[in-house]
């Protein structure tokens, strides 16, 4: 055989057999990969430099986030994808406020109950008031003979000097509270007048004409004024005997701390 075919099959095989040096590359960094992958598991991680260099790579902040144990876990439904409506984009983009904490709320109504004790008792209004710390809630209550006659909406002159107080003991507490709701409620006798066909109109028109005062007035907030109606729904004593019925008919100043309205005056 000649040298040509020697070298020609000596370079032969050294192609077949070139490739052999990958397998052991391979085992190399299969084990230093492994050898780094022990020493992080077995250090102790700097949160606040491993997020100044996450922070010096993406250009952005990190936060940290505690992991969600599965016993906290809950399983929440994917919104489905799909074409969106104006009022969800505009809800997005929206930059209010975020809610006043329930601390702040509990202080609130705390200082605006005393404030309003302290002025039921100098100005020597009879009403009733009563707090519901749970829902941030303040009621106070007037019997409905103090603004009208049995069975009408319309407010009597003589009630004009009581809800001008009204408004004044408001104002005292204005920037304490989120909505200002006037509430008409009725005992179970029914009602058909050519005015007011049900329980639920005299209701109604009883607390719009109180709301519709205090818009007149213009010295309280009217985009937190809210009237509201509910007839006999809602008593507070029993309808069986006249003493209930007169508790029963009644209105409603209900305070609410809560933050329910948004910068521009519309409701959540």
């Amino acid at each position: 055989m000649s040298s040509a075919s020697e070298r020609r099959k000596s370079s032969g095989g050294d192609d077949e057999g070139g490739a052999n040096w990958m397998d052991t590359y391979g085992d190399l960094v299969t084990l230093l990969l492994t050898f780094f992958v022990l020493l992080f598991s077995f250090s102790s991680i700097d949160v606040a430099k491993w997020q100044a260099l996450v922070g010096s790579f993406t250009g952005m902040s990190v936060i940290g986030v505690d992991p969600i144990s599965p016993e906290v876990a809950i399983e929440a439904p994917i919104p489905a994808i799909g074409p969106r409506s104006a009022a969800e984009a505009a809800a997005d983009e929206d930059t209010s406020a975020p809610e006043t904490d329930a601390g702040d709320l509990s202080s609130n109504l705390a200082l605006i109950y005393e404030i309003l004790s302290n002025y039921l008792a100098e100005t020597g209004i009879d009403a009733d008031i009563r707090v519901y710390p749970d829902d941030y809630i303040l009621r106070v209550i007037f019997p409905d003979m103090v603004f009208f006659e049995t069975a009408s909406a319309v407010v009597r002159e003589e009630a004009y000097p009581i809800l001008d107080a009204v408004i004044e003991m408001y104002l005292l507490v204005e920037d304490l509270y989120e909505t200002l709701i006037v509430e008409g409620h009725t005992d179970i006798r029914p009602i058909n007048t050519p005015m007011y066909r049900s329980n639920w109109h005299v209701s109604v028109y009883r607390a719009v004409n109180v709301v519709s005062y205090f818009i007149e007035d213009g010295r309280l907030d009217r985009k937190k004024l809210a009237p509201t109606g509910y007839g006999e729904e809602h008593p507070i004593d029993t309808n069986e005997t006249e003493e209930g019925m007169a508790r029963n008919r009644r209105v409603e100043f209900v305070i609410e701390a809560g933050s329910r309205h948004r910068p521009d005056g519309s409701r959540r």
